[in-house]
C-alpha cells in the first residue's frame, strides 16, 4: 500500500471496472452469447425451470439477437456497481464520500471509458 490517501479508492473503483469488462460482469453475457444459459438444466430432476426456459429461449434466437442482449446483462452489471457507488457516495462512506471527475460513480464511468486517474 502507499501513502496516497485516495490510492485506497482507486484500486476499488479500478476493480469494479475489471469486474465489468473482463470479470463476473461478463459471465452471464458470455452464456447469453453462446446460446445456453445452464448445460446441466435438463440432467438435474429439480433444477429451476426457469434454467431450461431461458436455454429455450437463447436457443430460438439468432446469434445477432443474442449479441444484443448479451450487452444488455453486461450494461445491467456495470448499472449495479454505478448504483452501489451512488448509494456509498450518498451515505459518505469513505472512501467514496468524494469523487475527482464529479462523484464516484462518476469516476467509475469514465474509467469504464478509459479515462486516466488525475496526477495528485
Amino acid at each position: 500500500m502507499t501513502e496516497d490517501p485516495r490510492w485506497l479508492y482507486r484500486q476499488m473503483i479500478d476493480a469494479m471496472v475489471v469486474s465489468c469488462a473482463t470479470g463476473q460482469g461478463q459471465v452471464s453475457a458470455q452464456r447469453v452469447r453462446v446460446g445456453v444459459w445452464n448445460a446441466n438444466a435438463d440432467a438435474i430432476a429439480d433444477v429451476d425451470p426457469a434454467q431450461q426456459a431461458m436455454n429455450s429461449l437463447l436457443g430460438s434466437l439468432t446469434e445477432a439477437q443474442r449479441d444484443a442482449l448479451a450487452v444488455l446483462f453486461a450494461e445491467e452489471y456495470a448499472s449495479g456497481m454505478f448504483n452501489a457507488l451512488e448509494v456509498l457516495h450518498a451515505a459518505q462512506c469513505a472512501p467514496f464520500d468524494r469523487g475527482y471527475d464529479g462523484d464516484p460513480s462518476d469516476d467509475f464511468l469514465g474509467r469504464m471509458d478509459g479515462w486516466t486517474w488525475p496526477e495528485e
